[in-house]
């Protein structure tokens, strides 16, 4: 038997190609894990630099494209490998534009994202390309929330029922909060409190 992956062009953040990993299956044996590359924008750069595009590649167990509605699906041990991020989910689905650009991304189940020192996790996650805006996602019902940890040198954490995160602004927005900050981060309990303004 052919064991076969999605072979597509789409675009994310930019100009970009995506490639297949496929191969063979042998019977009884079980299908190879999907895997395709992006190539997307290069990562901000400074001034006077010249940073090419760089690669995403995503796993999954199963990967499905429906051209017609523009969807990338990924399904089962979901993983997420850019230069910039790292993230881990259920399922993870790319929803394109009529150009193959991303619109928009929704990930959910056991979703959890690092970037450096700073990692969040959540049920569900969204990110809206043209918002420039990242949503965490808590389940009640389960009683997962949504974080987001700073561990370098601010000392950080952020949790509550949905947790809304504007990339270009830095600007964070948490409902049904809970806030810890390290007083040292904002110059001793007198900073940090002229910070949240007390």
């Amino acid at each position: 038997m052919k064991f076969q992956t999605v072979v597509f062009l789409a675009s994310v953040a930019g100009a970009a190609v995506l490639a297949p990993a496929s191969g063979t299956e042998s019977p009884g044996a079980a299908p190879a894990p999907s895997e395709i590359l992006i190539e997307a924008a290069p990562p901000k750069a400074g001034k006077g630099t010249n940073a090419a595009p760089r690669t995403v590649k995503i796993t999954s167990d199963r990967a499905s494209y429906l051209k017609k509605e523009g969807i990338v699906a990924f399904e089962g041990h979901v993983f997420v490998d850019d230069v910039e991020f790292k993230m881990h989910a259920d399922e993870v689905s790319l929803f394109l534009d009529g150009t193959n650009s991303l619109k928009r991304l929704v990930a959910i189940g056991g979703v959890a994202v690092t970037n450096g020192t700073r990692y969040g996790s959540c049920a569900k996650a969204t990110y809206n390309k043209a918002l420039s805006k990242v949503v965490l996602y808590a389940d009640a019902e389960r009683g997962i929330p949504a974080r987001l940890v700073d561990a370098g040198k601010r000392q950080s954490e952020l949790e509550g029922r949905k947790i809304s995160y504007w990339i270009d602004t830095e600007q964070v927005e948490v409902e049904g909060s809970t806030v810890t900050v390290d007083a040292g981060g904002f110059g001793g309990k007198q900073g940090a409190k002229g910070f949240l303004g007390k």
